[in-house]
């Protein structure tokens, strides 16, 4: 047996293997465990220039790996390429940070913002027009400003964003988005789904060394919070060549697995030409190697509750249900358009992730991943529902019939609850995500931070699903709830799964990647209220130390 190059003794190695095995000590290789065991026996394999940590009672465990995660979008969003509105809770506080807004993209005269949410901002909530671009435009000025929306599903824009982009009164709607419009039809500045791109399109892109230094500094972030993976859920060809050059450079601190999706920043994809991408992209699941792979393909449903644009059941307590983004004149083409999507990409064996807020809309998605399973047998696909905010309990059983899992979204739980409630009340947000009732019926789950539209804080996501979640909204009720062992496999051998990666990473085991965290705690035996607090001290990717609290 080759010697190890770095043993980790002294410690509670919680392997999260099937046998959910533990051990003191783990021995690493180049970029592989070696071998599992006690102290004694671990150390004994100790090469001549192995490094040797003594871990004192800490614990050990796979890498974090966040199931959706936007890394350059995360990268990117707040100082210093945009304003951060996340903590604003006022009028008088978004103004302030517009005033100090760093300049544009490549230095340019836009100004852009990330992240405000309208529960958040009193002066948004009020009035039927809501947010609107007059309660922006003093503190922008003459420079066009876009806002981002926390969900990233709408953007405010002021009036010099509009007349450059040239939206009046008389602009349509798009394919699969909405000019929201005050009493007397005149736009008002926010612009849902796909009605973006009537402005995203004209704000200069970010330059090569921008976007690739924010990914590099977004992957530094995770790495400190215990991350070695994450599975970006949408991925243009600029983006993946982006990730391709930092491979090729050796700046990849964390494993990204992607998922393609040529519209972005609209929504709304066309089977015509998703088929004509696929017939040149000429790729599937799976190529790539364990830094950089083609996970699958990202589509889109619906929109989000938040903006009334999730395809429900039963109404909003406003009204309306919400409608599919699909192309299509009615329910019944917009239905039939993602039958069709979800029928490319399965046939391309690329495995489709369906992005799926309401409860209709999983429904459909699942018609849809169903009918392709059915039509054509990949027993391997792993395909998956992204979200799955609302489902109807009859969904449980034809998910877990056909192997269709859920990639849930926890810590929307504390960060949206305020927004959520007040668009689909109180009843339905408790029963959001529902993981525990998801694991029951057999169907697979793995969790998530959709950062940047949450700050992709792993350990509140297991404090969520665990009942120990701060915040009045973020409750689970407990026949909802998971065991810890549960939550912590949410972020380390599920996500691993939905990867086709179990046996390459996930669980500490002889043979696997060595991707590890330290934390200074032990997560199983914490108080509920210290969870959301565990420290990570020391990360592993590949066998090599990418953050160490001890330098």
């Amino acid at each position: 047996m080759t010697g190890a190059d770095l043993v980790l003794y002294g410690g509670n190695v919680l392997t999260l293997d099937a046998r959910s095995s533990t051990a003191t000590a783990v021995a690493v290789a180049g970029d592989r465990v070696l071998a599992v065991g006690d102290d004694a026996a671990m150390r004994a394999l100790a090469g001549p220039a192995a490094r040797t940590v003594d871990l004192g009672g800490r614990t050990v465990l796979p890498g974090i790996n966040d199931a959706h995660l936007h890394l350059a979008m995360f990268g990117l969003a707040g100082p210093p390429f945009s304003a951060d509105l996340n903590g604003v809770t006022s009028l008088a506080a978004l103004r302030a940070a517009l005033a100090g807004a760093p300049p544009g993209p490549g230095g340019g005269d836009w100004l852009v913002g990330e992240g405000w949410r309208e529960a958040n901002i009193p002066e948004f909530d009020t009035g039927p027009a809501g947010p609107h671009s007059t309660l922006i435009d003093a503190a922008t000025g003459g420079r066009p400003a876009i806002l981002h929306h926390a969900s990233r599903h709408s953007v405010l824009v002021n009036t010099a964003a509009l007349r450059l982009a040239g939206i009046t009164r008389d602009t349509p709607d798009p394919v699969g988005g909405v000019i929201v419009r005050d009493a007397a039809g005149e736009p008002t500045g926010h612009l849902l789904e796909a009605a973006k791109g009537l402005v995203t399109r004209h704000v200069p892109a970010h330059t090569e060394r921008e976007r690739l230094d924010a990914i590099v500094t977004a992957m530094r972030t995770l790495n400190s919070l215990g991350f070695t993976s994450v599975t970006d859920p949408i991925v243009w060809p600029e983006l993946l060549r982006d990730y391709i050059t930092l491979h090729r450079e050796g700046r990849m601190t964390v494993r990204v697995n992607t998922l393609l999706h040529w519209d972005w920043p609209s929504p709304t994809s066309t089977s015509e030409g998703l088929a004509t991408a696929l017939r040149y992209a000429g790729l599937s699941t799976g190529l790539g190697d364990d830094w950089l792979r083609i996970g699958g393909c990202k589509l889109f449903a619906d929109g989000v509750p938040t903006q009334c644009t999730a395809w429900l059941h039963d109404p909003y307590p406003e009204g309306g249900t919400g409608h599919l983004v699909t192309r299509g004149d009615d329910e019944d083409a917009r239905y039939e358009e993602l039958m069709r999507m979800i029928e490319l990409v399965h046939r391309h064996r690329l495995q489709a992730q369906v992005h799926v807020t309401g409860d209709r809309a999983a429904d459909a998605a699942v018609d849809g991943l169903a009918r392709a399973l059915e039509a054509d047998p990949w027993p391997d696909a792993r395909h998956a529902l992204i979200h799955g905010t609302l489902l109807t309990e009859e969904s449980y059983a034809r998910l877990a019939e056909h192997g269709i899992g859920v990639i849930t979204s926890s810590l929307m739980k504390s960060h949206s609850g305020a927004s959520m409630t007040r668009a689909i009340g109180a009843g339905r947000w408790a029963r959001a995500f529902p993981a525990g009732a998801l694991l029951a019926a057999g169907v697979r789950v793995a969790d998530s931070s959709d950062a940047p539209v949450t700050f992709p804080d792993w350990r509140r996501g297991v404090a969520t699903f665990v009942g120990a979640a701060p915040g009045p909204f973020a409750d689970v009720p407990p026949d909802l709830r998971l065991t810890r062992e549960q939550a912590l496999r949410l972020w380390t051998s599920d996500p691993a799964h939905f990867e086709h990666a179990e046996r390459r990473k996930g669980s500490v085991a002889p043979g696997l990647l060595a991707d590890l965290v330290v934390l200074e705690e032990d997560p199983m035996k914490v108080p509920d209220d210290e969870l959301q607090d565990l420290t990570p001290v020391l990360t592993i990717a590949g066998g090599r130390v990418v953050h160490d609290v001890d330098g």
